[in-house]
């Protein structure tokens, strides 16, 4: 008996997204932020959120009601434009992707399945306790619901209007998401000596990447992960997960950074790419130290040597002293 029959396929083409959105502000710390949240109806949990939180109360005026792309985009623009204050917002991103998985993600759902309002905000401000530092949070939510097919949708009429650099026909061969994140632009670090040619590239391979700062959304990402030192976006190593050829015989590899993020990097030629070496970059890490350390031996024997030899002075100039005083000289 084939009893696989009688068991309905899940439809991910038309799953059903709920997005929460927030605003909040902590009376005692005077900070002001702005959260989005994304659950899957086929896990009932977490599958996506982004928050950033500032100083600045100008973004309190942000409204939740808004639809959903325009708040995500705000976010996302706002944390380009710089107004926002980096550590807390990456203490608050972190500790809100940790506190909201399993168990209690679930129970955000469920809450807002039922339209308890209350029962939200009190969850959620007990989570925004500790990387507030502040127990007098005020949040103020709101929530739709929207089908997978319908948003990815609008993220590609949106990817339409800003001039996406992509043909309209490969649009649909490379992926925009991955693991129901969205990804992040990379640009592929080349070494055409010691590299590893792409052609052999396996899943798994560690190699080094940077993000692709043009968009709003790099800008975002070079932040979160703090990609950028004196101005400058700095390589980060990345996991190969996947490796598409679209039917222009490009290569599109996705990646997972750091803290789970992923990205995609798409390229033409047959390049050799920089491959991550964590024993290098260990030895690498620890140089400083071994040259601060031998900068304390060389000067704590110089020291050493300049006392003995003030010793050795010392008893000289006593000793000719005491013959002086006893007329033997």
């Amino acid at each position: 008996m084939d009893l696989g029959r009688d068991i309905p396929e899940f439809d991910y083409e038309d799953e059903e997204y709920t997005i929460l959105k927030g605003r909040f502000k902590a009376m005692e710390t005077n900070t002001y932020g702005l959260f989005i949240i994304f659950f899957s109806s086929h896990i009932r949990n977490i599958e996506n959120l982004i928050a950033i939180a500032s100083h600045y109360s100008s973004i309190f005026d942000v409204d939740p009601h808004l639809p959903w792309y325009n708040f995500e985009e705000t976010i996302i623009n706002t944390k380009w434009k710089g107004d926002i204050a980096i550590g807390i917002t990456l203490d608050l991103q972190n500790y809100m992707e940790s506190s909201l998985v399993h168990e209690r993600g679930n129970e955000l759902y469920v809450l807002i399945k039922n339209n308890d309002e209350p029962r939200i905000e009190s969850l959620l401000q007990s989570i925004l306790m500790k990387p507030l530092g502040d127990r007098n949070i005020f949040i103020e939510i709101a929530y739709e619901f929207v089908l997978k097919s319908e948003m990815d949708r609008t993220r590609e009429e949106h990817a339409k209007s800003t001039k996406s650099p992509l043909p309209k026909t490969e649009l649909k061969s490379i992926p925009e998401t991955y693991k129901g994140k969205e990804l992040v632009e990379l640009d592929l670090i080349l070494a055409p000596v010691s590299g590893i040619p792409i052609n052999e590239l396996k899943v798994g391979d560690k190699i080094m990447v940077r993000i692709n700062e043009k968009s709003p959304k790099g800008k975002y990402y070079i932040d979160l992960l703090g990609a950028k030192v004196d101005g400058n976006v700095i390589p980060l190593p990345a996991e190969v997960e996947k490796i598409e050829r679209t039917e222009k015989k490009e290569y599109v590899l996705i990646c997972k950074l750091e803290k789970g993020f992923y990205g995609r990097a798409i390229e033409s030629e047959q390049v050799k790419l920089k491959k991550y070496d964590e024993l290098f970059s260990r030895v690498e890490k620890s140089q400083p130290e071994i040259t601060i350390l031998e900068g304390k031996t060389k000067i704590g024997g110089f020291l050493l040597f300049s006392i003995v030899m003030g010793g050795l002075i010392f008893i000289l100039l006593l000793v000719v002293l005491l013959l002086w005083f006893y007329n033997f000289i």
